[in-house]
């Protein structure tokens, strides 16, 4: 009987906290809805939609490797479409740390001057400053 007690209880306590706990765990819905409401404070900021369409874009975009990845983030500057240049940028980076490596090496970080110089382009685009987002991708270019 005391048992039976015992889980009777346990079972209670464990209907009553489970309600609780749903609402305190972190729900990857609220942070989205988080960036979009920041968005629309920053008129700054890019909107949603419009990383969607740069990358809708840039799936469509013939690059095989990094250069051409850079090739295209130049052009795009070059046609003062900031965001796909970010798109480029970020497919070039991507390209780059997802290499191929040895067991022992995976939880080491990849650090090469290329990456240094695509990384210091994406923030040269963040800051608006074409020129030296250009000038970044040409380092990035010559790194080849």
């Amino acid at each position: 009987m005391r048992r039976t007690t015992w889980l009777t209880a346990a079972l209670g306590v464990t209907m009553i906290a489970t309600p609780v706990l749903a609402q305190t765990q972190h729900h990857p819905r609220n942070d989205t809805m988080r960036e979009m409401q920041r968005e629309r404070q920053d008129p700054n900021m890019s909107a949603v939609p419009r990383q969607d369409r740069d990358s809708t874009i840039a799936d469509d975009v013939d690059a095989r490797g990094i250069h051409d990845w850079l090739r295209q983030a130049k052009a795009a500057i070059g046609r003062g479409q900031i965001g796909q240049a970010n798109e480029f940028l970020e497919r070039a980076e991507t390209r780059m740390l997802s290499r191929s490596t040895a067991p022992e090496r995976a939880g080491q970080p990849m650090a090469s001057p290329r990456l240094t110089a695509i990384s210091s382009a994406r923030e040269a685009l963040r800051n608006r400053d074409r020129r030296e987002a250009m000038r970044q991708i040409d380092t990035a270019l010559g790194g080849a």
